[in-house]
């Protein structure tokens, strides 16, 4: 422990108010060192917007594809529109679009009460389940492979821990998008 310094000259600030410039060290620190692990960690931006003919947004998908993987943010569409396949056509859209940037997989969370049977019914598989949130709800976090492949294996440094791949997914797209 030469070197160290002592814990005493720490400062533990547990705060509501969020302070720019600290996060912004936290975040960039934690992408520095994945840098040195995995190189170029620059996503791209991915959404998709459905106007109406007045140019309201009516439905579409937030999300971004960085590390060979889509990963899905928010998909949205009008309650008047749901039931019409807009949703399904949405979703196609990113995951060919992914393609083209050369993604592998998508990953995305939903909520117990929003939408996991529309993604399992259009092949998505569900890798963990968080139970405990308000009303009984669960966040479910879910992933499909564009190319035909097993959604229970997929191949990184860390492949002998499914926990930790989905996880280091789910922590890099955290980051990412703290910097938008």
């Amino acid at each position: 422990m030469d070197g160290m310094p002592q814990k005493s000259t720490y400062a533990v600030e547990v705060t509501e108010k969020v302070h720019p410039e600290s996060r912004n060290a936290i975040i960039r620190g934690l992408l520095e060192f994945n840098v040195s692990r995995l190189g170029d960690l620059e996503p791209t931006s991915l959404d998709i917007y459905v106007r109406d003919g007045d140019g309201k947004v009516v439905g579409g998908l937030v999300g971004d594809v960085g590390l060979g993987w889509l990963s899905i943010h928010a998909l949205w569409v009008a309650e008047e529109l749901r039931g019409s396949g807009l949703g399904t056509d949405i979703l196609k859209a990113a995951e060919n679009a992914a393609i083209k940037y050369g993604c592998h997989a998508v990953i995305l969370d939903t909520l117990s009460f929003q939408a996991p049977g529309f993604y399992e019914k259009r092949g998505y598989s569900r890798i963990g389940v968080v139970d405990g949130y308000r009303g009984g709800s669960q966040k479910i976090f879910m992933q499909k492979h564009l190319d035909g492949l097993s959604t229970r294996f997929v191949h990184s440094a860390h492949s002998e821990n499914p926990f930790f791949r989905r996880m280091h997914v789910s922590a890099f797209n955290f980051c990412m998008g703290l910097f938008r």
